[in-house]
C-alpha cells in the first residue's frame, strides 16, 4: 500500500503529468495525468474509507456547475477535468488523511531541490527558475510551503536543511510573493522559539550560496541585480522598478468583467486562461470571475475557516497557521486552484490536520485499530 502511496503523492506533488506534456509531448503528459487518476482510484478502492470533503467538493461543485452555464469550448474538455478533479478531491482526500508531515516535508523538499537543478543545469535567458512545477511563481509556492513545514518536524537537523533549502530555493525563483511570506513566516516562528532567529543569521550563507550560483551559470535575473543593490546599496532601488509587471496591474484587467456579471461570472476559463491569452492571476477573483458570488463566498469563508482554526491550534501545531498564510497569499497571485492538484491537496492536508487537533478522540481510534492490525 506504501508503495502506491508515494507513486501516487509522486505524480501529484512532483507535478510529473506536467513535466511528461512538457518534455515528451502530450502523449505521455496524457498518459502520466490519467495514471495519476487511477493510481488515485486504486489507492481510494484499497484503502478504509472515511467522511469526503465536503467543503471543497461542494465549493467545486458550484463553481463548475454555474461556470458551465456560459463555456463554450468543447464539452468533452469539460467534462474531463471535472470529472477528473472530483475524482481527485474523493480519492485525494483519503490519501492526505495518511501523509505525515514528514513525508510532505520529504516530497517538497525534492520538488524545490529540482528548481536548483534546473539553475545550474538549464540556465535560461528569462533568469527565473521552476523546476517540476515549470511557473517559477508556482514553484515559490512549493517552496514557501515547505519551508512551512519544517516547523512541524522534531528532527532540528532537518528543520536547518529544510530552512537552507526551502529558502534558498524559492529565491531562484525570483518570486516576490516568495519573499514577502518568507519575511512574516519568519517573524511569525519567532513566536514560536526565539532560537529562530539563526535564520536571519544563515541568510548571509544562503545569500552567498546565491552570488556563487550567479558566478558559476549567470543568473541574468533583473530582481536578482536588484536584490543586489539592495543588500550592496551601491544603486538606489526605485519602488517603480520593484513593483514593475506588478500583479496588481493584470487584476485590474478583469475588474470590468466581474462588476458586469457578479451573479453567475462569466463562464468557465474566462479567467483563467482557458479562452483567452491571458489569465486574472488570482483565485479569488478568478472564481467570482467565472463563477460569480456563490462559489467565492463559500470560498472565502473556507479559506477564513482554515486560518481562524489554524490560529486557535497555534501552540499545538504553528506550522498550521504558517501553510495557511502560505496558500492564501499565493494564490492571490495564481488562478490554478482547481487545476494544479498539488495545491488543493496543500489545502485538504491542513483541513485534515486540524479535524485531527479538533477532534484528539478519532486520533485514539486510529492508533488502536493500527495496534489491532499489526
Amino acid at each position: 500500500m506504501k508503495i502506491i502511496k508515494y507513486i501516487t503523492l509522486a505524480l501529484v506533488l512532483l507535478n510529473l503529468p506536467s513535466i511528461g506534456l512538457f518534455a515528451y509531448g502530450g502523449g505521455v503528459g496524457a498518459m502520466l495525468s490519467y495514471a495519476t487518476i487511477l493510481m488515485l482510484v486504486i489507492y481510494y478502492a484499497l484503502e478504509k474509507k472515511t467522511t469526503p470533503n465536503w467543503w471543497i467538493f461542494v465549493i467545486a461543485m458550484l463553481y463548475f456547475i454555474i461556470g458551465s452555464l456560459q463555456y463554450y469550448g468543447a464539452p468533452m474538455v469539460f467534462m474531463m477535468e471535472l470529472i477528473k478533479y472530483f475524482i481527485f478531491v474523493i480519492a485525494g482526500y483519503e490519501l492526505a488523511k495518511n501523509v505525515s508531515t514528514l513525508e510532505l516535508f520529504v516530497f517538497f523538499l525534492i520538488g524545490a531541490l529540482s528548481v536548483g537543478v534546473e539553475a545550474m543545469s538549464f540556465t535560461n535567458d528569462y533568469g527565473r527558475y521552476a523546476g517540476f512545477y515549470l511557473n517559477a511563481n508556482v514553484a515559490g509556492f512549493i517552496c514557501i510551503y515547505g519551508y512551512s513545514t519544517i516547523y512541524g518536524l522534531k528532527s532540528g537537523t532537518l528543520k536547518l536543511l529544510g530552512q537552507f533549502v526551502f529558502t534558498l530555493m524559492g529565491l531562484l525563483t525570483f518570486s516576490r510573493t516568495f519573499i514577502v511570506i518568507w519575511l512574516l513566516l519568519n517573524v511569525i516562528s519567532l513566536k514560536v522559539s526565539i532560537k529562530n532567529i539563526r535564520i536571519f543569521g544563515i541568510a548571509f550563507l544562503i545569500f552567498s550560496t546565491l552570488l556563487l550560483i550567479d558566478q558559476v551559470v549567470g543568473l541574468n535575473n533583473p530582481r536578482f541585480e536588484q536584490l543586489k543593490n539592495i543588500v550592496s546599496d551601491d544603486k538606489k532601488v526605485s519602488s517603480e522598478e520593484i513593483s514593475e509587471d506588478s500583479r496588481t496591474e493584470t487584476w485590474a484587467k478583469f475588474y470590468d468583467q466581474i462588476f458586469e456579471a457578479p451573479i453567475i461570472g462569466n463562464g468557465y476559463g474566462t479567467f483563467s486562461g482557458k479562452t483567452n491569452a491571458m489569465g486574472v492571476h488570482n483565485t479569488y477573483l478568478m472564481i467570482i470571475g467565472e463563477a460569480g458570488i456563490l462559489p467565492f463566498f463559500l470560498f472565502l469563508i473556507y479559506m477564513a475557516r482554515l486560518f481562524f482554526k489554524s490560529f486557535m491550534h497555534f501552540k499545538a501545531a504553528p506550522y498550521l497557521v504558517m501553510q495557511t498564510i502560505s496558500l492564501a497569499v499565493f494564490l492571490l497571485a495564481n488562478h490554478n486552484f482547481f487545476t494544479f492538484y498539488y495545491m488543493t491537496f496543500a489545502a485538504m492536508w491542513i483541513q485534515y490536520q486540524l479535524y485531527k487537533l479538533d477532534n484528539p478522540e478519532d486520533k485514539k481510534e486510529e492508533k488502536e485499530e493500527k495496534l489491532l492490525e499489526v
